[in-house]
């Protein structure tokens, strides 16, 4: 149990409304500044640690997030899937915005201090928004690019055609915001620099990671490879022993990564030689691909750590 803290706020956000699990109730109030600024003046004790946890919800808990931490109250994001495993577990499968809260007040003395971050700047939040979009407009271009394989009639190409087109200048135009954040940072630059010096690395790899994954450079090495998602999960129960494999993670980090591993075993002469001792050994060739994207992160993240670039 996590007895760091004295109070616990457990806050349910939806776009209109938050509802707050403090004390043995829970408290409705707007979504906008001023109410959460009044219920913190009211509720707010003095010279008592306050921890709020509130659940990711896509950006509507911003607002709530900024309030309290301005307000010097320590903010918790949990994950939504890690919150519904807790209350499966606590035996609550009901499910309405009071109990969402409740729920997460419990969560609060449940997790671990080491799991608490800091909430991003406005610079990484600014970043944070870019890179999902890009995202979004990634998967857009791919679910057109495979209605464009089976068109037959020469309208609908065209009309796909113009679409595909939209879609790459609105990306071009993405990246090339992030880029500029970046460049208007001394300390982004500088990590996008490093980056970019291994082998493998591209702009597009060096801005996903600047943008996704946040915790590059302050992660351990098992911390890292777990968050992209190429750490290998052991499967064990009595006597019987599975495979381990790699799952969970941040997939749109992985997808990109593995497009760098592919160039990496072929021009980095490090990872290269990582790669072919993998399969001499017998391992097949997607398996050593993973190790390398492994590798590669695993290595960014000390680079980073240690601002020093890539030693060929």
């Amino acid at each position: 149990m996590n007895t760091e803290f004295e109070i616990y706020w457990g806050i349910d956000v939806s776009k209109a409304w938050i509802d707050i699990a403090v004390e043995n109730k829970v408290i409705r109030i707007d979504q906008t500044d001023e109410a959460i600024r009044e219920f913190i003046d009211k509720h707010k004790a003095e010279n008592k640690k306050i921890l709020a946890v509130l659940e990711s919800t896509g950006g509507y808990e911003k607002r709530a997030a900024d309030c309290l931490s301005e307000a010097s109250i320590t903010v918790h994001i949990a994950h939504p899937n890690k919150v519904k495993s807790f209350a499966k577990a606590r035996g609550r499968l009901a499910k309405t915005d009071k109990i969402d809260a409740a729920i997460l007040k419990d969560y609060g003395s449940f997790i671990k201090l080491e799991e608490i971050r800091e909430l991003p700047s406005k610079m990484q939040y600014q970043l944070q928004l870019f890179g999902a979009r890009l995202a979004q407009l990634k998967d857009l271009h791919h679910q057109e690019s495979c209605r464009r394989g089976i068109a037959s009639e020469e309208m609908i190409e065209n009309s796909i055609d113009v679409m595909l087109e939209i879609i790459k200048k609105q990306m071009e135009a993405v990246k090339e915001n992030i880029l500029a954040i970046i460049k208007s940072n001394a300390e982004l630059k500088d990590t996008y620099e490093i980056l970019c010096s291994m082998k493998g690395v591209g702009p597009a790899l060096a801005m996903v990671l600047i943008t996704d994954l946040p915790e590059l450079g302050r992660a351990n090495k098992k911390e890292i490879a777990a968050l992209v998602g190429v750490a290998p999960i052991t499967s064990q129960s009595g006597i019987k022993t599975g495979k381990a494999i790699t799952r969970y993670g941040r997939s749109s980090i992985r997808k990109i990564l593995y497009m760098g591993a592919l160039t990496a075993c072929r021009y980095n002469e490090k990872l290269k030689l990582f790669y072919k001792k993998l399969r001499d050994a017998g391992k097949p060739a997607k398996v050593a691909i993973v190790a390398v994207m492994r590798k590669m992160i695993v290595i960014l993240n000390a680079m980073i750590a240690s601002k020093s670039h890539f030693l060929a």
